[in-house]
């Protein structure tokens, strides 16, 4: 018992000195509404996304415009979930990928601040799964690090034999949460 209490005095002592020279990171802004830490981290972190279906061929757009929510993490990796109400509850798990930077012509320029990303969501019925969903899109974005623009997205939607059911596009904008 003695050598337990002291295992706990030390692991909470370390927790208290891990928090006092741990710092925190600022949530604080620039004159412009940036997150001062947004421009370095580039697409990293969650978004709130609204995206508006269109037609592949005149780009028109299709429905009313519904919200995602992406998260890229360091290491390129992201998940994303939907309010696209064209899936009934529980019928769309979340999707899981990978992103990456699209170098471009120059430092700093807005052709540095590309992106493209991929991911797979499971569509399921009674538990069973019915079709796999893949979406990859070009992400552009600004000089304001906290919007983005999807210029286009591809939406494939598979049999579980891999055989292609449906395709389908968007465009979409997203903002830093």
């Amino acid at each position: 018992m003695k050598m337990n209490l002291k295992a706990i005095q030390r692991t909470a002592a370390a927790a208290v000195l891990a928090a006092c020279v741990i710092p925190l990171p600022a949530t604080a802004r620039t004159q412009d509404g940036n997150d001062r830490h947004a421009a370095g981290r580039g697409l990293e972190g969650t978004w709130s996304v609204q995206v508006a279906r269109r037609d592949c061929s005149s780009g028109a757009p299709l429905g009313i415009p519904f919200y995602s929510l992406l998260t890229f993490a360091q290491g390129a990796t992201m998940t994303e979930t939907t309010a696209n109400p064209m899936f009934y509850p529980a019928e769309r798990g979340p999707g899981h990928g990978v992103w990456s930077h699209v170098k471009g012509g120059g430092y700093g320029d807005a052709s540095d601040r590309r992106y493209q990303a991929r991911s797979l969501a499971l569509i399921t019925s009674n538990g069973i799964l019915v079709q796999e969903q893949i979406i990859r899109q070009n992400i552009q974005m600004g000089n304001n690090r906290n919007v983005f623009q999807t210029t286009s997205a591809s939406i494939e939607f598979y049999k579980p034999d891999g055989s292609l059911l449906a395709k389908g596009c968007a465009t979409a904008q997203g903002t830093r949460f």
